[in-house]
């Protein structure tokens, strides 16, 4: 192998291996002495110039050249990265390793790059001819790298063990050579598996600390773990309880012993010890109960009252309002006029004689069966007339009109006289403290007995002025119209007599005459403003309802703007369906009258769960007694406005029967939809709609399931109609009727047939239909049907008193001599109500 220049690259393997460098070893630790003084002597350089370099190089050709090397060249390259690098680098390189053990050698730093060469490489042998390369001897690189270190120009404090190079030993295979320095030494350090020290100073700014998250990291990193548990101390903190609260009423336990700051339990315990038992979720109404409750723990309590105010929106009422207002903003305004009376007695014809229409012609089984309200133009003014049912299930309906009106005109006919449906309108009346005027109808019919009504009237107290009373009566025909005018008159002095006044720049107060749900239009509701003025827009409250008035009808369907006081308007816009009979008020805002209504539902919603009974032992024995050997009929009531579902309701609960009950279980204004079926089929139940009619999506439901569906438009057929239905649900009284007796004489037992009975008929007649009574020494001990009845060997229908026969029981063989056969015939009969 010819001698070339080389530059030495110690990490280059295969530039190692063919060098023979064991000899330079002993070199190199004779002059380990004097470089250490040298070293340690010499002040540090902060540059080094590249003249410098030449002593190096000059050295490492001397022992070379003493070894019989030839000395390197500069301009030689190694085949590979060369591992002494610059001396710039901060980092130790590692040159080598042992075959005994792994060692690193690590250079010192210095501020300029140094050269460093290295003598050309000893002829050696070449590889064999297997084929394998040196890297194959090569350990694995490890994976990352290492980040180069900022440069120093000073150089760093020695803090480990330094070797001189001359005892520093790379062994490659079998021969090892070793190789010294001039200028500086390089440090030893063992080889130690671990990882190396991650300091903070090398990190870098990242979004960690631009965020503030490594805030106290490096403390909680070098923290001792304690060894063991870790006790927790708990400290007990004294619980200020309050010595005086403001609550308001309802309230749930759980709700007063948070406030009280005490647990559910002690105040449980509290009351349970006073007799009352409740659970957690129960509510407190009692204000008494609640203030001894709150003296028991040393707390007053007082009742807060401010959100059952602002619930009330007022507390005065629409005549307390009106008597309030000065005299200046007061104005007349029209009469309100309430028809009363019995059904059929012409209170309809009479409104229709006044307005010059025809509304009765429209009623189904020509009777009234909504409240009806009017505003006319007579010959004495304008008049608000309210028409209310006479039928008796409408009782309601007509107390609110007589709530609702300013005087009202009871109509008598004459012919018939003063009827129940008569009296109940007066006692409605005088509830409500109105003035009454009777209208004696029917006076073109031959048999009107004028006089009649007059001793009736005076006996109920009601003395007509004919007969030095008070009371205003007026004869009068509503299919002729003699008297109608006189009757105006008479309601137009009696309104100036009470001076009606009201405010028209009030806010809109009123009540609720009718409400239904409309296809087109949704929730709607008929009322009478009583004091203000309604306009459109106007944010309006009810009783658990709210809304903004959309659109104003009159009784003519005929759009309006504004409605002042006894004007009766349909209203749409509104949340629900309101109840007849309910207030209404205007409010400031829409948001308020929505808060107020959801506030006043949920106290509704609580008060109904407080009203429902507990059950106990004495209620479960009360409920099944009075259930015993009764039936219930479940009903589903739908009708087309809210006063009539209310009005059917009622009547149907008078129905009263010791049998069966009629049960309520849902009540709804509309059509009969899929949900109505759906719960009557789950609840067993029939429908029963009056005024309405079936979804046409909801009929093959009610094909499907079979569910009994009953329209009606007449509220007494409706009645009717149910009680046959609450007949039928009966079970029939099965009644025996005795038919004949036969004597057994002798029996015959047949291998196929069973025991014959061979009877003498006693007495009436046996046929082959009638069920069969055995009859041994005076107990019955079988009863059943005759299988076969056969007189000598012919089958036979009937046999007669006198005759024998052959009788062949059903399912029954215990037949013996001296037995009697009673025969009999059972009829089923229905049970009334």
């Amino acid at each position: 192998m010819s001698k070339k220049h080389l530059k030495i690259n110690i990490k280059n393997t295969q530039l190692a291996k063919a060098l023979d460098l064991s000899g330079v070893k002993d070199k190199l630790a004779k002059k380990k002495a004097s470089k250490e003084e040298l070293e340690e002597k010499a002040p540090p350089k902060k540059e080094i110039k590249k003249s410098e370099e030449k002593p190096k190089l000059e050295e490492v050709s001397e022992i070379a050249h003493e070894e019989g090397l030839e000395a390197p060249h500069r301009k030689a390259k190694a085949r590979s990265k060369s591992v002494f690098v610059h001396e710039e680098t901060k980092e130790p390189q590692k040159i080598g390793a042992h075959k005994e053990g792994v060692s690193e050698l690590i250079e010192e730093k210095a501020p300029e790059p140094v050269i460093k060469e290295v003598a050309p490489a000893l002829e050696t042998e070449k590889l064999g001819p297997t084929g394998r390369h040196v890297k194959d001897l090569i350990p694995p690189k490890k994976k990352g790298k290492k980040k180069p270190e900022k440069e120093n120009t000073e150089k760093e404090p020695k803090t480990e063990k330094e070797v001189d190079l001359s005892k520093q030993e790379i062994t490659i295979g079998r021969e090892s050579f070793a190789t010294t320095k001039k200028t500086k030494s390089l440090k030893f350090k063992e080889y130690k598996d671990f990882k190396p020290i991650k300091r903070s100073e090398d990190r870098s700014f990242d979004a960690r600390d631009r965020h503030g998250l490594r805030s106290g990291e490096e403390e909680f990193k070098h923290r001792k773990k304690k060894s063991g548990k870790i006790k927790m101390e708990v400290e007990e903190v004294a619980i200020l309880r309050p010595t005086s609260l403001k609550i308001r009423l309802p309230t749930s336990i759980k709700d007063l012993s948070y406030a009280m700051k005490l647990k559910a339990s002690e105040v449980i315990a509290k009351l349970f010890t006073q007799g009352l038992i409740v659970t957690i979720n129960d509510l407190l109404d009692d204000e008494t109960t609640v203030q001894l409750l709150g003296q028991e723990f040393g707390c007053e309590i007082s009742i807060d009252t401010s959100e059952q105010e602002r619930l009330r929106v007022t507390d005065v009422t629409v005549q307390q309002e009106i008597s309030s207002t000065t005299l200046e903003k007061l104005q007349l305004r029209p009469p309100v006029v309430a028809f009363m009376g019995h059904v059929d007695h012409g209170k309809t014809s009479l409104i229709d004689s006044i307005r010059k229409s025809n509304i009765a012609s429209g009623e189904a089984g020509a009777i009234t069966q909504h409240i009806g309200a009017f505003r006319t133009q007579t010959a004495v003014g304008s008049i608000t007339i309210l028409d209310t049912p006479g039928h008796e299930a409408f009782t309601a309906m007509r107390a609110r009109g007589a709530t609702a009106t300013d005087i009202v005109v009871l109509v008598v006919a004459g012919d018939e006289g003063i009827r129940q449906q008569t009296l109940e309108a007066i006692q409605h009346a005088r509830a409500a403290k109105v003035s009454i005027v009777v209208a004696i109808n029917k006076s073109d019919k031959p048999n009107f007995n004028a006089e009649n009504v007059y001793r009736q009237l005076a006996d109920i107290d009601l003395l007509p002025e004919v007969w030095g009373g008070q009371t205003i009566t007026v004869n009068c025909s509503a299919k002729t119209g003699s008297g109608v005018k006189e009757l105006l008159e008479m309601l137009a002095l009696q309104a100036e007599v009470l001076e009606l006044k009201a405010n028209p720049e009030a806010r809109a107060r009123g009540v609720v005459l009718e409400s239904e749900m409309h296809k087109g239009l949704g929730a709607t509701a008929t009322i009478l403003v009583q004091n203000g003025t309604l306009k459109n827009g106007d944010p309006i409250l009810f009783d658990i309802h709210w809304g903004r008035v959309k659109t104003m009808h009159d009784e003519h369907g005929n759009i309006l703007d504004s409605a002042g006081p006894s004007t009766p308007v349909r209203i749409t816009g509104i949340s629900g369906i309101p109840e007849s009979g309910q207030e209404f008020i205007v409010v400031p805002t829409e948001k308020e009258a929505r808060e107020i209504a959801e506030a006043r539902s949920q106290g509704v919603r609580l008060l109904a769960l407080q009203q429902r009974k507990k059950m106990t032992v004495e209620n479960l024995f009360a409920k099944a007694s009075e259930s015993a050997g009764r039936k219930v009929l479940n009903v589903i009531l739908r009708a087309d406005v809210q006063g009539s579902v209310e009005a059917l309701k009622a009547a149907l609960q008078k129905i009263e029967s010791d049998k069966i009950v009629v049960d309520v279980i849902f009540i709804g204004v509309g059509d009969i939809t899929e949900s109505d079926v759906q719960l009557a089929e789950a609840s067993n139940a029939m429908i029963l709609g009056f005024h309405t009619q079936v979804e046409s999506h909801a009929e093959s439901l009610l094909k499907d399931t079979g569910v009994v569906v009953r329209l009606h438009d007449i509220i007494y057929h409706a009645i009717d109609d149910v009680k046959e239905i609450m007949v039928t649900s009966l079970d029939k009284i099965a009644q025996e009727n005795e038919k004949g007796k036969a004597e057994v004489r002798a029996t015959f037992k047949a291998s196929q047939l069973g025991i014959i009975a061979g009877c003498f008929v006693t007495e009436g007649s046996i046929s082959r239909n009638d069920f069969i009574r055995v009859r041994r020494e005076g107990n019955v001990i079988w009863t059943g049907k005759i299988n076969s009845l056969k007189r000598v060997k012919e089958d036979v229908k009937e046999v007669k008193s006198g005759f024998e026969c052959g009788i062949l029981l059903e399912g029954n063989n215990d037949v013996k001599e001296k037995d009697i056969l009673e025969a009999f015939d059972i009829n089923y009969i229905t049970q009334q109500l």
